[in-house]
């Protein structure tokens, strides 16, 4: 079913409202979002889907607490954080949002293991004995004190989304997650991201593949900075039925 921006979720884990965001001033101004409006429920895997410069990346930095909106209000798991300074942010992003970026952002002197362990430092959340269960949640037990010049793509983007659950993270944002990766390894990425909509997380995938948005609950079209449009949909696609 195609909807408006304004389709409401029953219950709202993500809410923006009239967002702007420029970067520059004056002449250099760049309007990367020009007025969104949108919610994403909790426990659904939205997809965000647009062309490059289209602004999707801007809008998952905002829903993160990455970066700051220019105007408007945002509320991520019922928290306010459309005014908030820098400081807050980081609190907030370490408090509640997990990411996984399309190049992994391992530490490439430290293990898969402690790759995981340091965010565990860093935030001051999670422990670091609970590790061991995440590797193997993403299928890589084996391969805790491997380095990641030892792992094949997919799995160091499997161990990038195991760092990202160590916190325990109500949403999950990632940012073209499969677009490093060949076909078969995207659909085990993929499978592991609906694993964690089906255990009730928020999951939102920024995407410019038009297949991946198949497996979504709620899809997102971003064009010039606005939302073009919101597709919900009771059945998603199996991952075996997703190709690029």
């Amino acid at each position: 079913m195609t909807g408006t921006p304004s389709v409401v979720a029953t219950d709202t884990a993500v809410r923006l409202e009239a967002v702007t965001k420029t970067f520059g001033t004056g002449d250099a101004a760049v309007h990367a979002l020009r007025g969104i409006d949108l919610e994403i429920g909790e426990g659904q895997l939205a997809v965000v889907l647009g062309p490059s410069g289209s602004g999707k990346t801007t809008l998952c930095n905002i829903i993160g607490g990455i970066e700051a909106v220019t105007s408007g209000n945002v509320t991520v798991g019922g928290e306010s954080i459309g005014g908030r300074k820098p400081a807050d942010l980081s609190d907030f992003r370490r408090a509640h949002v997990g990411f996984v970026f399309q190049f992994f952002n391992l530490i490439p002197t430290l293990t898969a293991r402690e790759n995981i362990e340091i965010i565990v430092e860093l935030t001051g959340r999670g422990s670091k004995a609970d590790v061991p269960g995440l590797l193997e949640s993403v299928g890589l037990a084996d391969k805790a004190d491997s380095f990641p010049s030892q792992l094949s793509g997919g799995q160091q983007q499997r161990v990038a989304l195991a760092r990202a659950l160590a916190t325990d993270p109500a949403i999950v944002l990632a940012d073209e997650p499969t677009g490093a990766l060949d076909l078969d390894t995207g659909r085990q990425i993929l499978a592991l991201l609906q694993d964690l909509r089906d255990r009730g997380r928020t999951v939102v995938v920024i995407t410019h593949n038009t297949s991946v948005a198949r497996i979504a609950d709620r899809v997102i079209t971003v064009v010039d900075g606005r939302i073009e449009s919101v597709d919900d949909t009771t059945s998603p696609a199996n991952v075996a039925d997703v190709t690029w």
